[in-house]
């Protein structure tokens, strides 16, 4: 059974080359990059954020996708530390009004050692919904209290399954100010994850025979999810029962209940959310009568807004945070 699904785009361009002879610590990863590290107590839980540029009036608050990644790494080679980031430029881009805030996944805050990161037992017991919402909207509140100066503006953008937490939390969060809708899936993941399969089958990719039995094992796979959804197992694809279940509303419901402008980008040719169902946004805000969607595609960019060219991959990443930037700056 083929299966796709939002995974968080590959941030191994993002290396930092300097080098140094000495033990490897969060502190001069953050150093290196300029960041600061806090944390809070939530009813005994720790919850870490990372901050860009303390002390503005405007907060970007970015979500990662999908995959169990850190956002700090290392590599030692020859008694020389390399530090890495698992993050993209985007606050380069942004000028000194701005705070730029990234939140680790549950477990995955801190240094790790790369070709040695080891996904702990708390991001498989933590990784749904309800809790990322939980700490992201603490972090957010936690930075109004100590960080920003009279903020005047709220951004939250998130890529992939990012995208769905931060239609999620928009809807409770009434700080936020603008909401930027990456590549997320529109509909119901399994429905999602059916359609592929007919477009596969459409393309000659799948025999209609293929498709068909590849959807009912869909169907019975998400009948299982709603039987056990609770469960914390580990499936094959290395999430839980519990985080799929927690993913069971359309993130299409999310973003019509919200009055903050929303910026929603999907490119063409996307292998993990599939373009067709993208275009029910728009339609469903006409039909809403809602005019605080700006409804934008990326042409021939696949999930992460590469477009394949003769020379490689072209990446139109940076041009759409700052055209969403830009946008920011003209909604209210």
């Amino acid at each position: 059974m083929k299966l796709f699904f939002a995974t968080s785009f590959a941030c191994l361009f993002c290396i930092c080359f300097a080098q140094e002879k000495s033990n490897p610590t969060i502190n001069k990863a953050l150093k290196q990059y300029d960041f600061i590290q806090e944390q809070l107590i939530i009813d005994k839980d720790t919850i870490t954020y990372y901050l860009k540029n303390p002390k503005p009036n405007k907060l970007v608050v970015f979500i990662q996708g999908t995959d169990a990644n850190p956002i700090f790494s290392y590599k030692t080679e020859k008694d020389n530390i390399t530090y890495y980031r698992w993050f993209g430029d985007d606050y380069k881009q942004l000028d000194s009004t701005y705070t730029y805030a990234i939140i680790p996944k549950p477990g995955m805050e801190g240094l790790f050692k790369d070709g040695e990161i080891v996904v702990p037992k708390s991001y498989y017991h933590k990784n749904y919904l309800e809790y990322r919402i939980q700490q992201i909207n603490a972090s957010i509140n936690h930075i109004l209290e100590n960080h920003l100066t009279n903020p005047v503006k709220i951004i939250v953008y998130g890529h992939s399954e990012g995208a769905v937490i931060g239609a999620a939390l928009a809807t409770m969060n009434k700080e936020i100010t603008h909401l930027g809708f990456w590549s997320g899936n529109v509909l119901n993941n399994f429905y999602e994850f059916s359609l592929f399969n007919r477009i596969e089958s459409l393309r000659g990719e799948l025999s209609d025979m293929e498709a068909h039995q590849n959807i009912i094992g869909i169907l019975e796979w998400y009948k299982s999810v709603v039987a056990h959804p609770n469960s914390t197992d580990i499936d094959q694809f290395g999430f839980t029962n519990k985080r799929w279940f927690t993913y069971e509303k359309a993130p299409l419901d999310y973003l019509t209940e919200l009055t903050i402008p929303i910026y929603a980008l999907f490119g063409t040719e996307d292998e993990s959310t599939p373009i067709e169902t993208a275009y029910l946004l728009p339609i469903k805000f006409i039909e809403k009568r809602k005019e605080n969607l700006t409804f934008e595609v990326c042409i021939n960019c696949d999930h992460s807004y590469q477009v394949k060219t003769e020379d490689g991959q072209k990446s139109y990443w940076s041009e759409q945070f700052i055209k969403f930037i830009e946008w920011t700056d003209k909604t209210e």
